[in-house]
């Protein structure tokens, strides 16, 4: 989106902090937007088309919101006050509210009837924008993710990066695993056990190519190939993370020590198979 005058010299001297009454409102615009672009209809109603030479209809796609929103919905939160969004969303809670936006961003697409096919992609990539624009101004700023579609705080710039790698160089296998510690570790309403599981599941990757690892930093490094799996393994094997053993280091602050171990072992991974593509080419 285009930087106007003001931001683009840096003369916003403060930002801008709205409540959540003031963000469910904003919201209800956004939704009402796409609504009227009609791209949630096939989350509705799915897509119909009409029969040559006939007045009937038949159905092409089934809605996703099958069976329907009101079912869909209900058993997501487990509220009966959920759906229709409009008539329930002044009394949803941050909880709800971020649920419904995460739903929202998964079942959002336009039926492209030339090439009869569902688009998601634009749409998605859209809604996040539109979205992330009003939920930076919610309390310390929180951020929908426009690869995986969850919300989590706000971000800095490097770890925004990590988390727009798309997995070229890696398998399907490894990339839902990486995808899924991703959204398990900073979604809004992670835990620290949340968060823990993430890093055990990278841990699981790193133990899978553990001799590919080891080979190709050495290589690129010209150091032990050791000094790396030592520094990787440790951490996850002495500090509570896999086992549960006395001799666990458990007295660190985990809080601050968790996002950093999240974010190396990303950058390993992602490293190790760029690196493993290029060599390979």
């Amino acid at each position: 989106m285009k930087k106007y005058y003001v931001e683009r010299n840096g003369l916003i001297k403060k930002n801008l902090n709205i409540c959540l009454d003031e963000l469910i409102t904003f919201f209800e615009q956004i939704y009402r937007y796409f609504s009227n672009k009609e791209y949630f209809d096939c989350a509705q109603n799915g897509i119909w088309r009409k029969i040559p030479y006939t007045n009937d209809e038949e159905q092409i796609i089934a809605p996703t919101l099958a069976p329907s929103p009101e079912i869909f919905f209900a058993n997501q939160l487990q509220s009966s006050e959920i759906w229709p969004i409009l008539q329930y969303s002044e009394d949803y809670t941050e909880e709800i509210l971020f649920t419904v936006i995460e739903i929202l961003y998964d079942h959002i697409a336009v039926y492209d009837y030339i090439n009869s096919e569902l688009k998601k992609e634009e749409p998605q990539k859209e809604f996040a924008e539109y979205i992330n624009n009003i939920l930076k101004m919610y309390c310390d700023g929180y951020y929908l993710e426009p690869q995986n579609g969850f919300i989590m705080k706000l971000p800095n710039e490097a770890l925004k990066q990590q988390l727009s790698y798309k997995g070229d160089e890696m398998t399907n296998a490894v990339y839902t695993k990486l995808s899924t510690a991703t959204e398990m570790y900073y979604r809004f309403d992670s835990n620290m056990e949340m968060k823990k599981k993430a890093i055990n599941i990278l841990a699981d990757i790193l133990e899978g190519e553990r001799e590919g690892v080891k080979n190709i930093l050495n290589d690129e490094y010209k150091i032990n190939k050791n000094e790396h799996d030592k520094l990787i393994f440790s951490i996850v094997n002495g500090f509570s993370i896999r086992h549960n053993r006395a001799d666990q280091k458990e007295d660190y602050s985990k809080e601050i020590w968790y996002d950093w171990m999240m974010q190396y072992y990303t950058s390993v991974i992602i490293a190790y198979y760029r690196l493993k593509n290029k060599y390979e080419e």
